[in-house]
């Protein structure tokens, strides 16, 4: 697989970078539900998220909308926004499955 900078990358690279996001991003759950730090780890996984789509130049537009939907968990900090936080991840795991599914 080309990238920015003209390196090759082998798939399978690309493809465990990203099942390593998603763990990161789903272990964000029980961090904020017991009430542990989940804000420092996101920040983390919106950083590693924008390098990732400024290399991958082919998946821009759903690279885009995870990385948009990583910082809207930023302001979901009230109790009452639990279900939409638990929703927007999986969302955005649902939207990382689907760069997995386009290195095919």
């Amino acid at each position: 697989m080309d990238i920015k900078y003209n390196l090759t990358i082998e798939k399978e690279a690309v493809v465990k970078n990203i099942e390593r996001l998603t763990n990161l991003i789903f272990k964000l759950l029980p961090l904020r539900e017991e009430g542990g730090d989940w804000k420092t780890p996101l920040q983390n996984i919106i950083i590693e998220t924008n390098g990732m789509s400024r290399i991958l130049l082919d998946h821009q537009s759903i690279l885009f909308s995870i990385v948009c939907r990583l910082e809207g968990l930023m302001v979901l900090e009230s109790e009452e926004d639990f279900l939409l936080f638990r929703k927007t991840i999986f969302e955005t795991l649902s939207a990382l499955g689907k760069v997995k599914q386009c290195l095919d």
